[in-house]
């Protein structure tokens, strides 16, 4: 898969809210292991989960049916908090045709659970926790997502990209979309990790 240019015109029902945070000093040798970029108390009660938020835009309607499939529409609608790096429809269309229905069915609830489980962080991390954690680290840094597994995000001409176990990158577009148990930003690729 190739990172390709942003979907743009994506609307959002949710306003778009900016957190604050401090973070300690790290340094720039050092590996985030446990996510301590950012600690939010709480997220900001928007009266909307991350499930709700992701289940009435149009532009997430692809994540929304493997969140469906999968069950873990439920668990992003609990407390959390997460965040969520959300693909847009468009970013589905980097997948080989087929794939995307396929890892709907039920044999292949496990593999679809893993790859939903890299797009999801254990915690809150906005966009400033995430350039500052770039610089502090000396360019990238490592977030561990809710599978264990680890994404890699860096900058690259004032942009933030993740990229996975297998080299693929994707673009944060959007960021900062707030729910009362979480944060989401908007990626234009699909997070894969390795397969056992």
């Amino acid at each position: 898969m190739s990172i390709k240019k942003p979907f743009l015109g994506l609307l959002f029902s949710i306003p778009l809210l900016l957190i604050s945070c401090n973070s300690e000093k790290k340094p720039k040798d050092a590996k985030v292991q446990d996510n301590r970029i950012a600690q939010h108390s709480e997220p900001t009660n928007t009266n909307h989960s991350v499930a709700k938020v992701i289940a009435v835009d149009k532009g997430f309607s692809t994540f929304s049916k493997w969140l469906s499939a999968s069950g873990y529409d439920k668990k992003l609608a609990a407390k959390g908090p997460y965040t969520v790096f959300a693909p847009t429809n468009y970013a589905f269309e980097n997948l080989y045709p087929g794939t995307t229905e396929k890892l709907m069915l039920p044999e292949h609830r496990e593999k679809l659970t893993a790859i939903l489980e890299y797009h999801i962080i254990p915690g809150l991390i906005n966009e400033n926790d995430i350039f500052k954690a770039i610089d502090d680290y000396g360019g990238s840094v490592k977030l561990k997502t809710l599978g264990g597994k680890k994404l890699i995000a860096s900058r690259k001409h004032g942009n933030v990209y993740l990229i996975d176990e297998k080299g693929n990158g994707g673009k944060l577009i959007t960021t900062n979309i707030e729910a009362d148990n979480g944060i989401m930003h908007t990626i234009d690729d699909i997070m894969q990790p390795k397969q056992k």
